[in-house]
């Protein structure tokens, strides 16, 4: 008789978590697994923001999906999803290397296709400013800054060369605060190592700035942690734009409303030159947020499940989405068994963000209530520690100990990538 093959669309954190709880019931041979992903790793997002400011190789927040899942018989499939047959309950797959197309039959699937960069139709920003949300965003804005300041060495206009040297990260959740802290951290230790009194490139010509269209940094968190940030970014010398909203991005320029000034209904408006702007302003669902009853089926197909970004009301984490893929793995096993199926409850277990070397605050919560905060060195240690935990292999783990040792001895590494 064959087995029930269980289809699985993503391989982010919801995919992987789900595959790697079918994992048992594929070696027993109850059921086959197939993941279909555009690339052929798992990409730990958390730590993006570290490859694109130097602190970590492209290739040590990569895990190769047939590394992961070696000796477990799942199947892996390098490709994107054209088209879903919830009818005749099959997949279209275009190759991700030759774009040839292919069927893929499943008896269950499971929708885990995460989320892409929201640019919330501001004009100009989706073709002028930078993401970061896959590997090769992160790559792109390391190379950026690089060439951002070889082109400055060279440039006698001093206008231009501030241009150059300003840096702007748009969004004040932990995605921006980690990234525009680490990023002037990046820029700062290049300046010194590198471009001291270089053709006047120094410290007073570079502006980095954080800009957030809220009243504070980090809304989620308690008035003690956020104002504990905004004082050690500021310290740093970032400068912070709140409660200024971004209504245009071009090559050269980065505009902004201040959302505070309503004088005669006339909103103060302001403009940035500045080569660089990171959007790290919030993300959406690839195509448009599935509705899920309380078992995570589709529109009430029982064959049909979905998950983490792209499915329901929660916020779009990790954590959400690994507590998810529990219950989803369960909630296939039960329906082939033919037993009841669980509901789900999320729970947080707390928020940790870093703010650069040596400093991160944090919030442990337990049934979605605060129990504790912290912030500072420990908090950083429990941030790495945290993060280290959460890879496959002790490879890995390895690798970036031995990278984040390195960065507290040595600057950071300005080679080209691309």
């Amino acid at each position: 008789m064959l087995k029930p093959h269980v289809v699985i669309l993503g391989a982010g954190f919801g995919g992987t978590y789900v595959a790697k709880r079918l994992a048992k019931h594929v070696k027993s041979g109850l059921i086959d697994v197939t993941i279909v992903n555009k690339t052929n790793y798992f990409l730990f997002t958390p730590l993006l923001h570290e490859v694109a400011t130097g602190s970590l190789s492209p290739t040590s927040v990569a895990e190769p999906l047939r590394e992961v899942f070696s000796g477990t018989g799942i199947e892996l499939c390098q490709g994107v999803v054209d088209s879903v047959d919830f009818n005749e309950h099959r997949v279209q797959i275009i190759s991700s290397g030759t774009s040839s197309h292919h069927t893929l039959p499943y008896d269950y699937l499971v929708i885990a296709t995460g989320a892409e960069t929201n640019y919330f139709g501001i004009s100009g920003a989706e073709k002028y400013a930078l993401p970061l949300k896959d590997l090769n965003d992160a790559v792109r804005i390391r190379t950026h800054i690089i060439d951002c300041f070889e082109e400055a060495v060279m440039c006698e206009d001093s206008a231009e060369r501030a241009r150059l040297l300003s840096f702007v990260v748009v969004g004040g959740g932990p995605t921006g605060v980690e990234t525009v802290a680490e990023m002037n951290e990046f820029i700062h230790g290049i300046i010194d190592r590198y471009f001291y009194k270089s053709h006047d490139c120094e410290h007073c010509e570079v502006k980095v700035s954080l800009v957030h269209a809220g009243p504070e940094l980090l809304q989620q968190f308690p008035d003690s942690l956020r104002v504990a940030v905004r004082k050690h970014l500021v310290a740093k010398g970032i400068d912070l734009r709140l409660n200024s909203r971004v209504t245009n991005v071009t090559s050269h320029t980065l505009s902004l409303t201040d959302e505070t000034n309503t004088t005669d209904d006339m909103i103060a408006a302001e403009t940035i030159p500045t080569a660089t702007v990171i959007w790290a302003a919030g993300v959406k669902p690839i195509d448009t947020r599935l509705s899920i009853d309380e078992f995570f089926h589709v529109n009430g197909d029982e064959r049909a499940f979905a998950l983490g970004d792209t499915a329901g009301t929660l916020p779009m984490l990790a954590q959400v989405a690994v507590q998810q893929a529990s219950v989803v793995a369960d909630n296939i096993i039960a329906s082939i068994k033919q037993k009841p199926l669980k509901d789900f409850s999320y729970h947080s277990r707390g928020t940790l963000v870093s703010v650069g070397k040596w400093f991160a605050v944090g919030i442990f919560s337990s049934s979605d209530k605060s129990i504790g905060v912290i912030k500072g060195r420990f908090a950083w240690w429990i941030w790495r520690t945290t993060y280290l935990s959460k890879f496959a292999s002790w490879k890995k783990r390895i690798r970036i100990m031995f990278e984040w040792t390195l960065q507290l001895f040595f600057p950071r590494d300005i080679t080209k990538l691309t």
